[in-house]
């Protein structure tokens, strides 16, 4: 009786270890497909929407990044929202991703 306990317990631990490494792995992956940012430039396009607007942004070499500035980002980060407009220099700060066709995405959580 003694070895069934100490066998079934052997193979409960041997699950939960492998269980929290695959928890583990998944998170560091996700965490490094959305790199933390700073763009900053001229912005040339904006898009309102319900609770902010999308900014694309020009730096001094060309590349564009498309800027999504919201009240309720901003506040979950300890920043303030500011309403910027076309032609104003602009720096943001947050994660980021590319999309399919190489556009740089950025939810911006912090501003300058």
């Amino acid at each position: 009786m003694k070895k069934i306990i100490l066998l079934g317990g052997l193979v409960f631990g041997a699950f939960s270890m492998t269980n929290c490494t695959a928890n583990k792995t998944a998170q560091a992956n996700s965490a490094d497909d959305k790199m933390i940012i700073s763009a900053s430039g001229t912005i040339t396009h904006i898009e309102n929407g319900k609770d902010g607007y999308m900014a694309t942004i020009r730096d001094a070499g060309g590349k564009e990044y498309t800027a999504t500035i919201s009240m309720i980002n901003l506040q979950k980060s300890g920043s303030i929202y500011k309403r910027y407009q076309v032609g104003d220099a602009i720096t943001v700060k947050g994660p980021s991703w590319n999309d399919d066709q190489g556009r740089i995405y950025i939810t911006a959580e912090k501003l300058n």
